[in-house]
């Protein structure tokens, strides 16, 4: 006796059987948990970069310091360089948003120069397990100035 299948059970069968769109169904579960992970990267990656490049302005106020001659020249001096080397970072870095902060202060026959650059920016703290910079801590360098005479 020939038993007849309905429509349905002709389906399902077709539909078991059938692997056009396996991979589709895959990337679709796949993809959320990728694009989260490459986000992420460039997120974080951006960040880091901001940081090494105030980190970098921060040097560069330091060595541009020890060249000048009295207080003032090296305040001048150190603002001079973290500028410029603000200003060359801009596409990454808003000079605006940094402020700078420089001390000296004399020990013994050393005079340390303190240079911190405190940057508030959150146009990259889209993504909420990226870190902000408003409570990230300031980049601080210090340089010590010796007179080789003792």
């Amino acid at each position: 006796m020939k038993r007849w299948r309905s429509d349905a059970e002709t389906f399902c069968r077709r539909f078991r059987r059938d692997r056009r769109a396996t991979t589709a169904i895959e990337f679709a579960i796949v993809a959320p948990l990728l694009f989260a992970i490459m986000f992420g990267i460039i997120g974080f990656g951006t960040q880091f970069a901001t940081r090494i490049a105030l980190t970098y302005a921060a040097t560069e106020g330091g060595r541009a310091a020890v060249a000048g001659l009295d207080n003032a020249d090296r305040e001048a001096l150190a603002r001079k360089a973290i500028g410029k080397a603000l200003a060359a970072l801009a596409p990454l870095i808003n000079p605006d948003k940094a402020d700078i902060s420089f001390g000296m202060t004399t020990e013994a026959t050393d005079q340390k120069i303190d240079i911190g650059i405190t940057y508030s920016d959150s146009r990259f703290a889209t993504l909420p397990f990226t870190p902000n910079f408003n409570n990230l801590g300031p980049v601080r360098v210090t340089y010590y100035v010796t007179d080789p005479s003792g």
